[in-house]
């Protein structure tokens, strides 16, 4: 669960323009990822965390709203 004021942060960052350009730049670095160019096991643990990271920040915008709704459905008399 996120607090209050975690989850206006995260609003105000989802709409700066910033934001919007990161995202673009993590989808272009995601693109670059090529498992099978890899020509050791190192180049692939190094690309298969990296593919991780970029997965994770893509999906961070809809993790947080999706908590947030999860919040919004929650009935208040059981808070």
């Amino acid at each position: 669960m996120i607090t209050e004021k975690q989850e206006e942060d995260a609003r105000d960052l989802f709409n700066m323009p910033g934001w919007k350009h990161l995202v673009e730049e993590w989808e272009d670095q995601m693109q670059m990822c090529n498992i099978d160019s890899c020509q050791t096991l190192e180049e692939l643990h190094f690309q298969k965390g990296r593919l991780a990271v970029l997965r994770m920040m893509l999906n961070y915008e809809a993790y947080i709203k999706n908590i947030m709704e999860q919040d919004d459905d929650i009935d208040p008399v059981f808070q």
